[in-house]
């Protein structure tokens, strides 16, 4: 899925896959062992379907299916707050990888692409938007938001779909 205007910059681990009907605390998902990513998103969690409703409660299309988070933001920040690090699904991200930074170097038209250990492309998500974090972050710390602005992970649409497990390797390629 790769092509010659793409560069691979960095290789990680799926850590955790996060998806519930419903938020946990108004942000928190439930880890499970595998997905099945569609362009809507992940089937039964919250963020799955065609539409979305947006903060100023208006029906829109979803262009953010899939959120990807990386843990090096969230040990970073949990130990600048001096907190207990937050647990898997709990900044409501669907993907939690290792590996590739907190992510905040990521561009729109980036790729995150989930390979087989032969190499096999197995999904391939498209970096969208940087995740503003929103303010139901502060039920960890009263600097969640803060700490978090920036690297609270990216939005992201599903360029190929497929299943996904923990432990699979995921790869960014960087656009251009």
């Amino acid at each position: 899925m790769s092509t010659a205007t793409e560069t691979s910059v960095r290789t990680g681990t799926v850590l955790a896959l996060c998806y519930s009907p419903e938020l946990i605390n108004g942000v928190g998902k439930v880890p499970h062992n595998s997905a099945q990513v569609t362009k809507l998103g992940i089937p039964t969690d919250r963020h799955y379907g065609e539409t979305r409703v947006n903060s100023r409660h208006q029906t829109v299309p979803n262009n953010r299916p899939i959120t990807v988070v990386g843990v090096e933001a969230v040990r970073d920040a949990c130990a600048k707050l001096g907190i207990e690090e937050i647990p898997p699904g709990g900044l409501g991200e669907n993907f939690l990888v290792e590996g590739l930074g907190d992510l905040s170097d990521v561009q729109p038209g980036d790729r995150l692409e989930v390979v087989t250990p032969d190499g096999e492309v197995k999904i391939v998500l498209d970096a969208w938007l940087q995740n503003p974090p929103c303010v139901n972050l502060s039920i960890y710390h009263k600097q969640m938001v803060k700490e978090l602005f920036g690297k609270r992970g990216l939005l992201c649409t599903v360029a190929k779909e497929g299943m996904v497990s923990v432990g699979d390797k995921i790869e960014l390629h960087r656009k251009g």
